[in-house]
């Protein structure tokens, strides 16, 4: 069991916060914002270090933190490291989000785009992780933000994963054809009886991102709702494998 104390923890939105941060394994490590950040985060090293391990970025949905995704380490492939962020917006009681619904929503989304860039930066350097082999993955809201962040900049992940997400917010002169579309690879997981993100919604994505000629596995999970699940979870470490040791 260890304890630490995070104080003066500055939030993308310019506010500052004290946190006391609670571990509760020791696996799991909480790491402070620090003056050139944005995003609080928690952070799962593998058992056996290895130099340049591969990276992945794991985003939470509306109204979550950074413990929500967290708990996926265990069934992730042995040898990630594992990276958690808090998104920017809200607070405790609510929860926190990406972006909010509105006219500020195009703006939130860019802001946090580039904190998780500056995130993936800091990891790369602070948990000596391969440039090469960053993957970033998110559910719901954080599953949005995957789409906006490797379709605005396809090379910079090795893959990414979206878990009942949608491409909400993404207008159709960004999605028009382009070379470079090839350097991108996604993995898509959406359950058929999603409620909140319906079905419908998670394959029309994936046919516009076919259509646009952008690499991309589409999995359905019958009966599951808005939620991830084992089933999910073993396809997408399977699907992590593969891309990871790819040259």
């Amino acid at each position: 069991m260890s304890h630490h104390i995070v104080s003066i923890s500055r939030s993308a939105v310019g506010r500052t916060f004290f946190f006391v941060l609670l571990i509760f394994c020791a696996a799991v490590t909480p790491w402070a914002q620090a003056a050139d950040l944005e995003l609080t985060y928690l952070v799962h090293e593998p058992a056996k270090t290895s130099e340049h391990s591969p990276l992945i970025v794991l985003l939470h949905g509306s109204g979550a933190d950074e413990n929500d995704m967290i708990g996926l380490w265990p069934q992730l492939p042995e040898g990630f490291v594992v990276v958690s962020p808090r998104a920017p917006f809200g607070d405790a009681a609510s929860g926190y989000r990406w972006y909010r619904k509105g006219r500020s929503t195009s703006a939130d989304i860019r802001l946090s785009i580039a904190a998780i860039g500056r995130l993936v930066e800091t990891a790369i350097k602070r948990f000596d992780a391969d440039p090469q082999r960053v993957f970033l993955a998110g559910f719901s809201q954080g599953a949005v933000l995957v789409y906006h962040a490797i379709l605005q900049d396809p090379g910079r992940f090795r893959g990414a994963a979206v878990l009942s997400g949608s491409l909400y917010g993404l207008d159709a002169h960004e999605l028009s054809p382009r070379k470079d579309w090839q350097s991108a690879s996604l993995f898509i997981g959406h359950g058929t009886a999603d409620a909140r993100v319906p079905f419908a919604t998670g394959k029309a994505a994936h046919l516009q991102l076919d259509r646009l000629g952008v690499p991309n596995e589409f999995h359905a999970y019958p009966g599951m709702q808005h939620e991830t699940q084992n089933r999910e979870i073993v396809d997408l470490a399977r699907w992590l494998t593969s891309r990871a040791a790819e040259p």
